[in-house]
């Protein structure tokens, strides 16, 4: 099985060492290799050249990733301040009372008008005055 000009070592390691081996992405030989290429002296271009290009790809996925999910995010946003301002543009049943008031009405307003308006808004007859007067001088 070896090829040729290759010898075959049979080691024993530390358990640690082995789950480390087996979590790499090489295979067990070019694993072993690179470690015993460091280990005595230099290491083969080869390995590390596939390990910088399989770095370099994922590298480039993730950035891409990153781009297609700033996008996205920059999409939610947009919706979200589209939803804010329409949110902000409805008037209440109550607003729209006391706009049609103000439209109505002039100050100082009679009991009997309070009374009436602030029923219609579903407003207490003071909160209603207050908001009255608030749009009335706007």
């Amino acid at each position: 099985m070896s090829g040729e000009g290759e010898e075959r070592l049979v080691a024993e390691i530390p358990s640690d060492l082995k789950a480390l081996v087996d979590a790499d992405q090489r295979t067990n030989k070019e694993v072993v290799q690179a470690a015993l290429w460091r280990e005595f002296g230099g290491e083969r271009k080869g390995p590390l050249e596939r390990r910088i290009e399989e770095k370099k790809r994922r590298i480039s996925m993730i950035e891409s990733e990153k781009n297609e999910r700033e996008r996205e995010l920059q999409e939610e946003r947009n919706e979200l301040e589209a939803l804010e301002e329409k949110y902000n543009s409805v008037d209440s049943p109550a607003e729209k009372t006391i706009k049609e008031a103000t439209d109505i009405l002039e100050p100082p307003l009679g009991a009997a008008q309070v009374e009436h308006w602030a029923d219609k808004a579903g407003l207490s007859e003071d909160e209603f005055e207050r908001k009255f007067m608030g749009e009335y001088e706007q």
